[in-house]
């Protein structure tokens, strides 16, 4: 697994951090990037943000244009060493461990769009907040995800440009499904189960909804 682990954050035209080599399968590590437990009090950056990628976030993929999708958090993040005490039969002792401080100081969402023939980026769409939630691509040529403050969005399946969104008032982090009854398609999604970070986003309130769009 390659050890992606960066100082100087991402260049602004390809997406990619700055240090990053095309021709090398195992990236550099740079040591100075990673908080150890003697830099307690001492913030150190790195790019990508320890969230960043696609996680569990389900894929999406057009087998006719060969196009796979996913989303996910982007952007660098800053953190400090501590020591961490443990109890006697596992777990973290919190009350003799060490505080810790970190903040996501670059951190956004988005939806990529990857040609697997091509072996290319054709396209992204970059959202405020970071996207824990899946894409989801249609025979029509739609691809659709759904944000933690509350939009549901679709995008043309080739540049990723905007055609729609919904806001339902409620984080969103379950990925969106499609199914037909009858000649009748439809979009469904289900709220609540919002990641906790330190972003400006944190007082969003959860709710339990399973919310459906009918597709004209």
């Amino acid at each position: 697994m390659n050890e992606l682990n960066w100082t100087k954050g991402l260049d602004p035209k390809t997406g990619m951090p700055v240090e990053y080599d095309p021709k090398l399968d195992v990236q550099r590590y740079i040591p100075e990037s990673r908080a150890l437990r003697a830099d307690h009090g001492v913030m150190k950056r790195a790019c990508p943000t320890w969230h960043g990628g696609v996680a569990h976030q389900p894929t999406a993929y057009n087998p006719v244009k060969h196009i796979a999708y996913g989303v996910g958090a982007e952007g660098c993040f800053s953190q400090e060493g501590h020591t961490v005490a443990y109890l006697p039969n596992g777990g973290e002792d919190k009350a003799k461990s060490q505080p810790r401080k970190y903040t996501s100081d670059l951190y956004y969402g988005a939806m990529t769009a990857y040609d697997t023939v091509g072996h290319k980026v054709v396209a992204k769409a970059v959202t405020d907040i970071e996207n824990r939630s899946g894409a989801l691509v249609t025979a029509g040529g739609v691809v659709f995800t759904a944000l933690q403050d509350g939009w549901v969005v679709a995008y043309d399946d080739e540049r990723l440009e905007e055609l729609w969104r919904f806001n339902v008032g409620t984080p969103l982090k379950g990925a969106p499904v499609t199914y037909s009854i009858g000649p009748k398609q439809y979009i469904a999604v289900q709220t609540s189960g919002r990641h906790l970070h330190p972003v400006k986003f944190d007082n969003l309130q959860n709710s339990s909804y399973m919310f459906v769009f009918s597709l004209n």
